[in-house]
């Protein structure tokens, strides 16, 4: 099965799915408790027994793995350290030879980062992580991202760009961040299947420990202004970007 052959029942469920998570702030005040031990007590925390203890006031990113991944350009990058904290991101998980939900997911991203970058500079980066990491090696990686302009995540900001870095890993690694951000199903058949991954990306402020997700396919400008207000810091930000309404005809 690919993804153009999911059952639109589904498709239609995922986006319902996404269109509550995108009208509620899920990981605002939260995160889950790690075990003293650094790295691998934050891997075990994802890896290892799901119930998981949520106490208020620290950040959600605190309960993600920092596993080392590699770019597209073949560097090593640690997911938490180096990607996410005290910083602005967004994350979407895709596949290079997806031919359902990822294209549009790319396509979103790569028309994100120039109004991104204008507002945030280089305080701000995506992240689009592979469901396929035996296949999507860097190289693949690179090609796919020369797609979208994105082939060397390093030189992005020389060109106005939001740095883009598409990741891949050891399947083992890829799987503790896919469940790390609850990208999961609760069918543990339909949750091996990565045809049927969700069509949706995660943003977020690690400074603020403000998290959200917004499903692919809502309007852009809708979607640019929920970013930006969600992300931001500024009264610019956050009223400036306030929805208008429509002007009719008269």
């Amino acid at each position: 099965m690919n993804d153009q052959q999911a059952s639109p029942a589904r498709r239609r469920a995922l986006f319902g799915v996404g269109a509550t998570a995108a009208a509620a702030v899920a990981w605002n005040q939260f995160r889950s408790v790690s075990a003293p031990g650094g790295d691998s007590a934050r891997n075990d925390a994802v890896n290892g027994d799901r119930a998981q203890v949520l106490t208020p006031g620290a950040r959600y990113s605190d309960h993600l793995p920092d596993v080392t991944l590699q770019t597209q350009s073949g560097r090593s990058v640690r997911l938490v350290s180096d990607l996410i904290q005290n910083k602005r991101v967004l994350v979407s998980f895709f596949y290079t030879h997806c031919n359902g939900i990822c294209p549009l997911t790319s396509a979103l991203f790569q028309r994100l980062r120039r109004p991104l970058a204008d507002q945030f500079g280089e305080d701000i980066c995506l992240i689009s992580v592979t469901l396929d990491p035996l296949v999507d090696t860097p190289a693949e990686l690179k090609r796919y991202a020369g797609l979208r302009d994105a082939e060397d995540e390093s030189n992005a900001q020389q060109t106005g760009l939001a740095s883009w870095y598409f990741l891949t890993g050891s399947p083992e690694d890829v799987e503790a961040v896919r469940v790390g951000f609850g990208y999961t199903d609760p069918d543990p058949v339909l949750d091996a299947d990565r045809t049927q991954h969700a069509g949706l990306f995660t943003f977020g402020n690690d400074r603020t420990n403000r998290w959200c997700t917004f499903p692919v396919g809502l309007d852009f400008d809708q979607t640019l202004a929920g970013i930006v207000r969600f992300l931001g810091t500024s009264s610019e930000h956050r009223y400036a970007w306030l929805p208008r309404p429509r002007q009719t005809p008269a």
